[in-house]
């Protein structure tokens, strides 16, 4: 009998993230460092080298997919650490609404993902219209748009979207 990954191992949130992260590609496929629209200096499927520095690569930097997957895991781990600190709870939920919690901690910062105070409180709550309202009304979905209406339904639905 296999092992159950958990959420941020699984492949059915990696393959969401990578999708909603994007990267910068040199015509060879490999990722090239940039410079995201927030201004941060981003290798991989947005890895923040300014906030966190890897030693070795910088502005200039070019690394491998299997590289960029690898800082991806580790990122998702760190984001999925601070979730089982700040709100535990959220392991209780089915694969696909852990998904949508950790998708919007690795996009805004576990920090910003508590400030969703009321729609946090839905979801531990069960109230998955609430907590999809509650994401489709904030300042973020107007940011990132179709990446929150995908993640609102699939915490509506409790079901993988995309």
């Amino acid at each position: 009998m296999r092992e159950k990954l958990s959420i941020e191992q699984s492949e059915d949130f990696l393959v969401r993230l990578m999708r909603h992260e994007g990267a910068k590609r040199a015509p060879d496929g490999s990722h090239v460092a940039y410079r995201c629209p927030a201004g941060a200096l981003t290798i991989g499927y947005g890895h923040n080298l300014d906030a966190n520095p890897i030693e070795g690569l910088d502005a200039l930097s070019v690394i491998s997919e299997a590289r960029a997957r690898e800082i991806l895991i580790a990122d998702a781990a760190v984001f999925a650490a601070a979730l089982d600190e700040e709100i535990p709870w959220w392991r209780r939920l089915n694969a696909p609404r852990q998904a949508v919690l950790l998708d919007m901690a690795f996009n805004m910062g576990a920090e910003g993902l508590l400030k969703f105070g009321n729609t946090l409180r839905a979801a531990r709550e069960m109230r998955w219209k609430d907590a999809r309202d509650g994401m489709l009304a904030s300042k973020w979905a107007g940011q990132v748009g179709r990446r929150a209406s995908e993640l609102a339904e699939q915490m509506m639905t409790g079901e993988w979207q995309g």
